[in-house]
């Protein structure tokens, strides 16, 4: 399924008109034409201007999976965000957008499948009228740290509360048990309930602890949960945490997902096991301009595999 058909970026040119904008005629004056020269009186960051259009990267078409590869630094992470704040993506984590980010999403054009299939609804964001899966999101590394890091906190402070907890049961263990009146029975009654099942007034008290995970597990099972249904997919680097292994599992998942359960993704990545995805279109960001490679010639790939090469006597005649 391919709900983003092709996306552009601003050239140099629009660029230049944005941040270096021309004094008005006296026709403009006359007419009172409005231009924007805060760039002229602003001496910080411009980003996102200026980071894809020295590259060439003004724009992209996309498959069912669409690969950003290059080193860091190339914009491939700059091109995932700008697409997902113009199209109004979910993201769990704050993205530090920039005093310019909205002009420079407003020189931004995008071309979306419109279907009239009623398991879709408009995506509430920047703008209306793109129709993708409620579901489509951004994952990016920050997510995945934070939600492992809200998953120890929430244990570390069971941990902490715990015997505060293990005392208020001792408490009402001590408690006197007789009735002396119709008032006193919920207090019976709670500190038989208490009594009778220990653990579970613990856990009622304090929450269930979440299970514990090594990093690249959590990576996986957050990429997987959040990843479930139909949409539109944008994932930096999801190669972060996971071993080996793992980047294969989530390769094959993303592959079948794309092929038959209606996601389309774009990456932005430099593992060759993701470039490595049969059939993905994968635009090489060291390039200038960008272009479109085989996976087998990209630069970061050659590298590795050179490496190998020169080690090959040393893996033994298996190799």
């Amino acid at each position: 399924m391919i709900y983003l058909e092709s996306f552009s970026f601003p050239n140099e040119s629009q660029e230049t008109a944005f941040l270096h904008p021309k004094d008005k005629t006296p026709e403009e004056v006359k007419n009172l034409v409005k231009k924007d020269f805060r760039t002229r009186f602003h001496y910080g960051s411009v980003y996102p201007f200026e980071i894809l259009s020295p590259n060439g990267m003004y724009g992209a078409s996309f498959d069912e999976i669409t690969i950003f590869c290059g080193g860091n630094g190339c914009g491939k992470t700059t091109a995932l965000n700008v697409i997902a704040e113009k199209l109004g993506l979910k993201r769990d984590s704050l993205f530090n957008s920039g005093r310019f980010l909205q002009d420079y999403l407003n020189l931004c054009t995008y071309k979306s499948h419109l279907g009239e299939d009623g398991y879709w609804r408009q995506v509430k964001g920047k703008e209306m009228g793109i129709c993708v899966p409620v579901d489509s999101r951004i994952i990016v590394s920050d997510d995945v740290f934070a939600h492992s890091m809200k998953q120890r906190q929430v244990n570390d402070q069971i941990i902490r509360n715990r015997p505060e907890v293990e005392h208020e049961l001792d408490v009402i263990a001590c408690s006197n048990p007789r009735l002396q009146s119709l008032a006193d029975y919920d207090r019976w009654a709670a500190r038989n309930d208490a009594l009778k099942n220990q653990s579970a007034f613990i856990r009622k008290k304090l929450g269930e602890e979440a299970q514990e995970h090594s990093n690249g597990e959590t990576a996986m099972l957050y990429f997987l949960e959040r990843m479930e249904n139909p949409g539109l997919y944008l994932l930096d680097e999801p190669e972060n945490s996971l071993s080996l292994e793992n980047q294969k599992t989530l390769a094959e998942y993303i592959v079948n997902s794309a092929r038959f359960f209606k996601c389309q993704f774009i990456i932005a990545t430099h593992s060759p096991i993701f470039l490595s995805i049969k059939g993905a279109r994968i635009y090489d960001m060291d390039e200038k301009p960008v272009v479109t490679k085989k996976w087998t010639d990209v630069e970061n790939v050659r590298a590795m595999y050179n490496f190998f090469k020169t080690h090959e006597a040393e893996f033994g005649k298996g190799v």
